[in-house]
């Protein structure tokens, strides 16, 4: 879903897996843990993925040391802008559509997909933001790896923030049968999301938008469900592997068709994706404007914080106009979304509110409306050849 070539499914991923669970598993020091931990991250990149472990470090080297830097006063300005510069102009390099680029360009694109760059940059921005604001101290060269680069996750994140990261104990506790059963269950689950239900739904509802309509609607729905089905597969897989090795790896999805408006569904979708975006964009902005505008225009100021953070994050997932456009739409559906909770709260008031929100009748209206409006959202991404091919 990332846009990355890493498949936590593959032969190659397993084998990883087993290997990491003889070494980690038995091991009790956390210095030897995080050590052995980025010998696997950093090898499944080389041996698996045929990266040169020689980039990889010199990369990551450069990262480090502009982090430390980000700590000394007289650097701390210089070092954040050009990391900022930087990673902006990988990203951007990693996102921009076309041709494939010429001379060292082409492998170095090659080589962001590969490690599904889109999030690492979000990482990366969180450890910048946390370092800069002195929160924790810079992360050792080994955590470091781990936190950028956890083989796991690199398919389809999920984006964990680093300061849950280092919360996490050196030493996790045992496995037990029942967290290696509750891990084994969780995988189990997102292959068959993936290669069961998700590949039938292909099979069985796709003319590749051959079909007209009311098919075309159906073909809709069932385009959204398929992306539920084969994104999520890949967040429970992550969170699967993560139980049996002992890393933290948040939750991505939390039922996200039971929602009853888009503010809801983005609590519920991509949900680490979400508190990225409320953390570092939606809040400081939305705070910025609101003292601008000396407490005055909350509803103003939200929007506009809404509109600048959707855009945004239609950029991060591509940097093309049906992705502009989707963050777009999903930005005026929540402007929207919070006008009419502002209108209802003055024309019911407070009880009339909670009234009305316990309604079986608004509440199955809504949640199929919400429903409605992120599938026919999915498409103006452009995203059609995914759901036809199946790729």
């Amino acid at each position: 879903m990332s846009g990355t070539i890493v498949d936590v499914a593959s032969p190659q991923s397993w084998i990883v897996i087993a290997f990491a669970l003889v070494l980690l598993t038995p091991t009790t020091s956390p210095q030897l843990r995080r050590w052995l931990l980025a010998a696997i991250n950093l090898g499944f990149l080389t041996i698996f993925l045929g990266l040169r472990l020689g980039s990889i470090l010199l990369a990551l080297g450069a990262v480090y040391v502009l982090l430390r830097a980000i700590t000394v006063d007289s650097l701390k300005s210089s070092a954040t802008i050009l990391m900022l510069v930087g990673a902006t102009a990988l990203f951007i390099l990693h996102k921009v559509p076309g041709p494939p680029l010429p001379g060292v360009l082409s492998p170095l694109a090659s080589i962001l997909t590969t490690i599904g760059f889109a999030y690492v940059f979000l990482r990366l921005l969180d450890v910048i933001r946390v370092v800069w604001e002195r929160r924790l101290p810079p992360p050792a060269f080994v955590e470091l790896v781990n936190y950028l680069l956890p083989f796991h996750m690199l398919a389809a994140g999920p984006i964990q923030a680093y300061e849950e990261f280092q919360a996490q104990p050196g030493t996790p506790p045992a496995l037990t049968v029942g967290g290696t059963l509750a891990a084994v269950e969780r995988i189990v689950a997102g292959l068959f999301k993936k290669y069961v239900l998700a590949y039938l739904l292909l099979q069985l509802l796709s003319t590749r938008w051959q079909a007209g309509g009311w098919y075309h609607l159906l073909e809709m729905n069932a385009h959204f469900v398929w992306l539920y089905l084969d994104f999520s597969a890949y967040s429970d897989i992550a969170i699967g592997i993560g139980l049996l090795l002992g890393v933290a790896t948040p939750e991505n999805f939390n039922r996200p068709y039971l929602a009853r408006n888009i503010t809801e569904f983005w609590e519920r979708w991509h949900m680490s994706l979400s508190m990225f975006l409320r953390r570092h964009l939606f809040l400081p902005i939305y705070i910025a404007l609101l003292r601008r505008s000396g407490g005055q225009h909350r509803l103003l100021c939200a929007s506009i914080a809404l509109l600048i953070t959707f855009v945004l994050c239609g950029a991060w997932h591509g940097l093309t106009l049906p992705y502009l456009t989707w963050g777009l739409f999903h930005a005026l559906a929540l402007i929207v979304c919070h006008v009419y909770g502002e209108f209802l709260r003055w024309w019911l008031g407070a009880k009339g509110v909670t009234k009305y929100m316990a309604s079986p009748l608004i509440r199955t209206v809504s949640t199929v409306v919400t429903f409605e409006v992120v599938a026919f959202s999915v498409l103006l991404q452009g995203r059609y050849w995914e759901w036809a091919t199946g790729r």
